[in-house]
């Protein structure tokens, strides 16, 4: 069997045998065949692109499935790299460093991540899609004061720019300055304009209510949230912790076996695994 490199040689041999022959005396007597030649190749190379884009796909799935298995994140990391990883790369522009740290924050590379969004940001001070992205991959270091700084600057820039805003609840819910994370979720809640920060607003108000123990706020924001984003795991994950707490172990159970339904390699349900398995310990 061929080898991929002795195959692109084979396509780069025929390249270069039809471009001579368009070069030659006779070209126009050939052309006929020389189109047919043509049409031979294109179709060829885009049958091996396809199959190429398919095995490009399930390396990624590896490479998700290999992360999920090895991960030691703390939760923190794990919730941040899930809102980021809605964000689409053709909605970042053509700025090399900004398509780079989006892709090294997906990857885990947040220190990479920090210098090549900080690169963007020399070259142009004001790219609101490079600064928001360096105020996510700042927050996945922990860096919160500098994330914080980042955001204001991209807020004073664009106002309604809801998945900054998100990011800056996130840090003040880490901050454990709870009124202002709640201020600035329910703002991004109630713009509706950006469908994941919406969201991921939900959950993080979740997020906030539980560590206050405010159990049946954080309860109707996890809801709201799975029902928003039926495929967003955490948000199960974490709304059997509110059921827990409040001592509905069934319900906690049904919430955590949803987890592993949904992606049994992904982290939160290895996370809600555990919690299976203490629960059922403590039931013996």
């Amino acid at each position: 069997m061929a080898t991929l490199s002795e195959l692109v040689n084979d396509f780069q041999g025929k390249i270069a045998s039809i471009q001579q022959a368009l070069k030659s005396p006779d070209a126009k007597t050939q052309s006929a065949r020389l189109e047919q030649e043509i049409r031979s190749l294109y179709r060829e190379i885009a049958v091996g692109l396809k199959h190429l884009n398919a095995l490009h796909d399930s390396v990624k799935s590896l490479i998700d499935q290999y992360k999920s298995t090895a991960v030691s994140d703390d939760e923190s990391k794990v919730m941040i790299r899930s809102f980021v990883e809605t964000m689409r790369t053709d909605s970042l522009g053509s700025s090399t460093y900004v398509a780079e740290g989006w892709n090294q924050i997906c990857s885990g590379e947040f220190e990479k991540a920090i210098s090549s969004l900080s690169n963007a940001v020399k070259l142009n001070p004001n790219d609101t899609r490079a600064l928001g992205l360096l105020g996510w991959a700042y927050s996945y270091q922990g860096m919160y004061d500098d994330g914080l700084a980042v955001c204001l600057k991209v807020l004073q820039l664009e106002p309604n720019n809801d998945a900054v805003r998100n990011n800056l609840g996130f840090i003040s819910f880490k901050k454990g300055i709870f009124g202002e994370a709640i201020e600035h979720l329910s703002r991004v809640i109630k713009s509706g304009k950006d469908r994941p920060a919406v969201l991921y607003a939900h959950y993080y108000l979740g997020l906030v209510y539980l560590e206050r123990q405010m159990l049946d706020d954080a309860m109707f924001f996890f809801s709201k949230a799975t029902v928003l984003g039926p495929n967003l795991i955490e948000a199960y994950y974490h709304l059997g912790q509110v059921y827990y707490h409040k001592k509905m172990y069934g319900a906690a159970l049904k919430e955590w076996e949803k987890c592993l339904k949904l992606s049994p390699h992904n982290w939160w349900a290895k996370k809600a695994a555990e919690q299976i398995e203490l629960l059922k310990n403590d039931e013996v």
